[in-house]
């Protein structure tokens, strides 16, 4: 906390992070209990990884659209814009009366948080701020949105709660300016821009595919092992509040390393889910996911913006490699689920992770 003191109100690096922590609080309030909703309006174990599917796919197509139009139009259009749509789309969750509405509402919202996600990361890097800050301001966020929905436990209430707080992030935006960058022309395709960062799309697809399959169950798998909706919200805030504390002191580490630390804590974290038969054994386990989460994310980050001169598009094809994972990796995961439990589901995400590490070898070779 002293950190966040030291912070001037009236700085840049200070209204990025409340934008962020705004945005990030929608996120997470709208979806901590959207799979305990879905069940509660009639959906399978199948249907509630359908529409985590659908939220990953709508947001796979958008940041990779408006991540390279941002490098050729510039970025704060793409900011307002995107966090206006979402803060309108989030209203849709309240609506849906049943399981395919509320996939429809989630694909909807998806798409809305996709038009400004690697807008805002380039503009950030591009402003001269840090990107682990940035981040960890972001996963706190996270965790003020875990502890409303602890504190609430209202599923109207939350999404209610999560539009309001991507409206303020738009009027704050409003406060920023657009900074003066070259603007790139980049290709439809642009495959040189994926082939150059394969081994970090790869990992990426492959760990967060793992991930995003048990994410879309795991307030199922909780309330399994005897997790209330506090506990659940509880051990949600324990990873996010770990994040942040662990990307504010990562951001100067070497970001190959980083990614690679981030995919073997990632091995075992999943493992060790399939081992759990009681709530309070994941705890310790969540700080480590904290760790690892932290490592791959501002990793990857700090790599692609040094790397790459074309940054909106090279962030915007990670968020969408992250999306198209969050497109895949439910459908497993309710699958799996369904047929072979939870259990099982866990070792297999924990073999994908294992299959991301493999895939980033040689990433450390040459400097970004």
């Amino acid at each position: 906390m002293q950190y966040l003191r030291r912070i001037p109100y009236s700085s840049l690096e200070f209204r990025l992070a409340l934008v962020s922590f705004l945005l990030n609080i929608s996120v997470e309030a709208s979806s901590i209990f959207l799979p305990l909703r879905a069940k509660d309006i009639g959906a399978s174990n199948l249907d509630v990884g359908l529409i985590a599917a659908t939220y990953g796919m709508a947001y796979f197509v958008s940041s990779f659209i408006f991540g390279r139009l941002s490098d050729m139009h510039g970025r704060m259009a793409f900011i307002r814009w995107g966090l206006a749509l979402t803060a309108v789309a989030y209203v849709f969750q309240i609506l849906a009366p049943g399981p395919m509405t509320l996939l429809a509402a989630r694909g909807a919202v998806g798409f809305c948080l996709g038009v400004s996600a690697a807008a805002f990361m380039a503009y950030v890097y591009e402003a001269g701020e840090r990107v682990g800050s940035f981040a960890s301001y972001g996963s706190l966020g996270f965790l003020a949105g875990a502890v409303i929905a602890a504190a609430t436990r209202d599923y109207e209430a939350l999404v209610i709660a999560s539009a309001v707080t991507s409206a303020l992030a738009f009027v704050l935006a409003f406060t920023l300016k657009e900074e003066l960058v070259n603007r790139i022309r980049v290709a439809v395709f642009p495959v040189d821009i994926m082939w150059t960062n394969r081994r970090i799309y790869l990992a990426f697809l492959l760990r967060h595919m793992g991930a995003t399959a048990v994410w879309s169950i795991f307030p199922l798998y909780l309330s399994g092992i005897g997790a209330s909706k506090l506990m659940i919200a509880v051990i949600d805030g324990i990873n996010v509040g770990g994040q942040f504390i662990t990307m504010q002191l990562i951001q100067h580490f070497n970001p190959a390393r980083l990614i690679t630390y981030g995919l073997i804590a990632s091995v075992i974290v999943f493992a060790v889910y399939g081992l759990a038969t009681n709530y309070l054994q994941l705890i310790p386990v969540q700080i480590l996911l904290a760790i690892a989460w932290s490592c791959l994310f501002v990793g990857a980050l700090n790599f692609l913006l040094k790397k790459n001169l074309e940054r909106g598009t090279a962030v915007g094809l990670l968020y969408s490699t992250s999306s198209l994972s969050g497109g895949i990796g439910p459908l497993l995961g309710g699958g799996i689920s369904q047929v072979w439990g939870f259990p099982t589901l866990m070792y297999v995400s924990s073999a994908f992770c294992f299959a991301g590490l493999l895939a980033s070898r040689g990433l450390g070779k040459g400097r970004p």
